[in-house]
């Protein structure tokens, strides 16, 4: 299905029905951890902390290669879960997830925006319905086993060039992940045995599962350049999340 058959302005209006319940709808090492900001947040949830628009558009899009980044579509999260703020011509759909408070940017191509992307659509949505995230993670687990989500059905791509990613627990909390902008391909049920990959090499599986990716890191030349290039977006992020490394 294409995006746009299925993404209204407001997003969560369409999310998944998985099994009657939703009825709309590789972690590096950490840096220090500091406490997040004092909100607004997603369902009052300080793991799901709502962004500057113009912020998390910009940190959404830095997921993407450059030459994507003018044509990709753009959700963001609101109170009410997320929304299109710019549907473009290209096709791809960048996003800051913030699963399990796993903040960090992400771009799709059309077949991960139409068989992964859902997830972020219904997380959130489920949070606003009062879910924990050990219920969110047993829903999804679910609604795969019961065909609600469907695992990729093609090759394809998905890229995480920003090197910014953070874990926020429970308490608000932020821990910052050590920068690793890679791209992924869709390997669904696959294994590091199956690639030959190992954990930190050339490439590897981040999980073993339907929605299972194969990660190919970039190289350092190309990760100097990211960081230096970043540098803007990750002060202006860390004081909206209330995040000091020297803390």
């Amino acid at each position: 299905m294409c995006i746009d058959q299925w993404m209204p302005r407001r997003v969560g209006a369409t999310a998944l029905v998985v099994v009657g319940v939703i009825t709309s709808a590789g972690a590096q090492s950490p840096d220090v951890s500091a406490p997040a900001a004092n909100g607004p947040f997603l369902a009052q949830s300080r793991q799901y902390p709502l962004l500057p628009r113009d912020l998390e558009t910009e940190l959404a899009l830095s997921a993407a290669p450059q030459h994507l980044r003018d044509g990709a579509t753009v959700l963001v999260l609101e109170s009410t879960g997320f929304v299109t703020a710019t549907r473009r011509s290209n096709a791809f759909t960048c996003l800051v997830s913030r699963r399990g408070g796993d903040l960090f940017p992400v771009c799709w191509d059309a077949e991960g925006a139409r068989s992964l992307l859902p997830l972020d659509v219904d997380d959130a949505q489920l949070r606003l319905q009062g879910k924990t995230g050990a219920e969110i993670d047993h829903l999804m687990t679910a609604s795969f086993a019961g065909g609600h989500y469907r695992p990729p059905s093609r090759a394809g791509i998905a890229y995480m060039l920003s090197p910014l990613r953070y874990r926020i627990d429970e308490r608000g909390h932020v821990t910052k992940s050590n920068p690793n902008p890679h791209v992924m391909f869709y390997g669904p049920n696959l294994t590091d045995a199956d690639i030959g990959g190992l954990r930190g090499s050339v490439v590897f599986m981040n999980k073993v599962g339907p929605d299972g990716m194969i990660i190919v890191p970039l190289g350092q030349k190309e990760r100097e350049v990211i960081l230096i290039e970043s540098q803007s977006l990750t002060e202006r992020l860390e004081r909206v999340l209330g995040y000091n490394p020297q803390r």
